[in-house]
This record gives structure tokens, C-alpha cells and sequence, in this order.
């Protein structure tokens, strides 16, 4: 009988009402900043294997943008990194030490962004084939890398802020914000200041689902739609988002 294979990504899965497999495991931490040289361009991350099957895992790096909806833009650059080991088997309960070291520019204009990639690859590792048809969940962690030189830092600009109709007829604010800097920054308990004409409202980060905790990469242009504020009138308005 044929085997099927589906491959999520492990954020996914509460979403789908689906359970982590039982050879599934687990990758520490999920986001980490490097040095461009020296001792920092170094760190250590670690799998867990806390089921009661072994796992076979490889482990990759590519380079990451983003569009202007905040989805990841993969591409190359795994050659900057080396990493060991690439590929292993976690037996249960095991943990295992995992070396990455940038060995790209040492000296960079900006902060790099990175994805390292964790995944689970379809092999039973000392286990018999599986009779029938299967659905096999195989977990994929994405950690969130960054090659952070000295002195940089991000800077927010409001491109624009307007109001655009939906398919459905409704309207809503249209907000484009740039990250003109060097470094990401992470929209964290923002605040949005919209003004038209001599009516203004602020909306802090509790009223701002789509925007709170977002990430813009350096040299990125974000584009979020945002509900019309009731107390201001449709049509032009200014914008501004403060950070604390």
C-alpha cells in the first residue's frame, strides 16, 4: 500500500487540530544573533528528542527577505555557514548540541537575515514499514537568524496611510511602513497615531491585530490593512507609529 507524506511546519499544527507525531522533536532557540567575526560568530543550538521513537533530522541555512505581507523570501546563502552536524539521528530522548558558525562578510553595511531550517526527514529509523496507507506529520522548526554588526539600528517611516475598499464593499485603512534602517525591528507594543483635518486618535496595541508584533527586515516595506478608526472621517490622514 502506497504511504502518503505530509510535511508541516510545526506552528501549523495546533491551527489544523492535528497533534506533534510521536517522532517529533523540538529545537532550541528559535531565534538567535551572531557576530560577524570572532567569538559571537559562533553559538550553540540544541534538538530534543523527548518521544519514544528515533528521528532523523538535517539541518539547513538560506537567506531570508520578506514581501510586503510579511511572508518569508527564501534564497541562498547557505554557503556563509557551516554547521555540524547537518544531518543526525536523535534517539529517544536524546539531546543533541548543534554548532553554526558565519563565515560570510565580517564586515556587513547592515543586518543579515537568515532562516535555519530543522526538518524531519521521512526515514524509519530501526522500525519496520508501516503497513497501509499512512499520514506521516513531519515537523519542521524555522529558527530566526541574524548577523548583527555594530551600530546598526532601525528606523520606521510611514510611507503612506489611506483608505482602500475591500471585495466586500467595506473600507479599511491601508498603511505602508518602511524599514529604512539597518536592523529589524519588532513592532512591539505599538502605538498609532492617525490625524485628519483637526480630528485625531491614537490606537495602541491591544486595537492593532495585523500590525502588534509584526517584524520588518531591514530595507523592507510592510503594507497593513487595519480597520477604519470610527472617529475619523474617510478620506486622506496622516500617520505615525510610536514604539516604547
Amino acid at each position: 500500500m502506497k504511504k502518503y507524506l505530509l510535511r508541516l511546519g510545526i506552528l501549523l499544527l495546533p491551527l489544523l487540530g492535528l497533534t506533534v507525531p510521536a517522532s517529533a522533536f523540538r529545537l532550541i532557540p528559535i531565534e538567535m544573533n551572531f557576530e560577524p567575526s570572532g567569538r559571537g560568530a559562533t553559538q550553540i543550538f540544541r534538538l530534543e528528542n523527548d518521544a519514544q521513537t528515533p528521528v532523523a533530522v538535517e539541518i539547513s541555512i538560506v537567506g531570508r527577505g520578506q514581501d510586503e505581507n510579511g511572508e518569508d523570501v527564501l534564497n541562498g546563502g547557505g554557503d556563509d555557514w557551516v554547521i555540524f552536524p547537518e544531518q543526525l539521528i536523535l534517539e529517544p530522548g536524546q539531546n543533541q548540541s548543534v554548532r553554526v558558525q558565519w563565515i560570510g562578510n565580517a564586515a556587513p553595511p547592515k543586518e543579515l537575515p537568515f532562516r535555519l531550517v530543522a526538518e524531519q526527514l521521512p526515514i524509519d529509523v530501526g522500525q519496520a514499514p508501516a503497513q497501509g496507507a499512512q499520514v506521516r506529520l513531519l515537523v519542521q522548526y524555522k529558527a530566526s537568524l541574524y548577523v548583527v554588526p555594530p551600530g546598526v539600528a532601525p528606523k520606521l517611516t510611514v510611507l503612506s496611510a489611506s483608505p482602500t475598499t475591500l471585495p466586500d464593499g467595506g473600507t479599511v485603512l491601508d498603511l505602508r511602513v518602511q524599514n529604512s534602517g539597518t536592523a529589524h525591528q519588532i513592532l512591539r507594543d505599538p502605538t498609532l497615531t492617525l490625524a485628519a483635518g483637526n480630528a485625531k486618535v491614537s490606537i495602541k496595541a491591544d486595537k492593532l491585530g495585523g500590525l502588534a508584533g509584526e517584524n520588518l527586515l531591514p530595507g523592507v516595506t510592510r503594507r497593513f490593512l487595519l480597520p477604519w478608526p470610527k472617529e475619523l472621517p474617510v478620506g486622506p490622514l496622516t500617520a505615525t507609529i510610536a514604539l516604547p
